[in-house]
């Protein structure tokens, strides 16, 4: 999924605008704890006073990772979990909703936590049937009559390749058994 951060508005954009209209205004977060259900996110509350005796505070949640996936969240996602909150709160005062409720470092937060994690190569287990590597010329096996046998590979009809030893009479001799891989 692609996201186009353009037209998004920042938390610090929203903070300015709260605070020009609201000269008087107070932003408060609370962190309440690891959020039910998913014990890998924490999240916060925030509110948005207009005056100090605002009633009726604007009033944002957000979690967050409790350990960020990125070097730009790791160490500091108290701090990201607070920004969030501050700029949904003011959000719901209907301040800085260029494209929707959702900040501009919200919604890169959101596509950095579906970016897939350090890619983890598990070790390729050798396969017994897999024809091995072509062998030197100094394995190759002697047929019966004493003489060097010849390489043959190719694909089976089904697709699957096959490898061996093949003799090469002299003279209409009879060929000697084949000496298959694996297969």
């Amino acid at each position: 999924m692609s996201f186009d951060l353009e037209g998004y508005t920042t938390v610090q954009e929203r903070l300015a605008e709260f605070y020009l209209k609201w000269p008087e205004g107070s932003i408060q977060f609370e962190y309440m704890g690891v959020l039910d259900g998913a014990p890998q996110m924490m999240w916060g509350i925030a509110r948005a006073y207009r005056t100090p005796d605002d009633v009726r505070p604007g009033i944002g949640t957000a979690a967050e990772l409790i350990e960020g996936k990125t070097p730009y969240t790791k160490g500091s996602e108290m701090q990201n979990l607070e920004t969030s909150a501050w700029g949904r709160c003011i959000a719901s005062l209907g301040l800085g909703l260029s494209k929707g409720i959702a900040s501009k470092q919200e919604v890169q937060a959101a596509k950095d936590r579906q970016a897939p994690g350090p890619k983890i190569v598990k070790p390729i287990e050798a396969d017994p049937w897999a024809l091995q590597s072509e062998p030197s010329m100094s394995n190759v096996p002697v047929c019966g009559h004493g003489q060097p046998m010849i390489r043959k590979t190719g694909l089976k009809k089904n697709g699957d390749p096959y490898g061996g030893w093949v003799c090469a009479p002299q003279n209409g001799a009879d060929k000697c058994e084949p000496i298959w891989d694996r297969s």
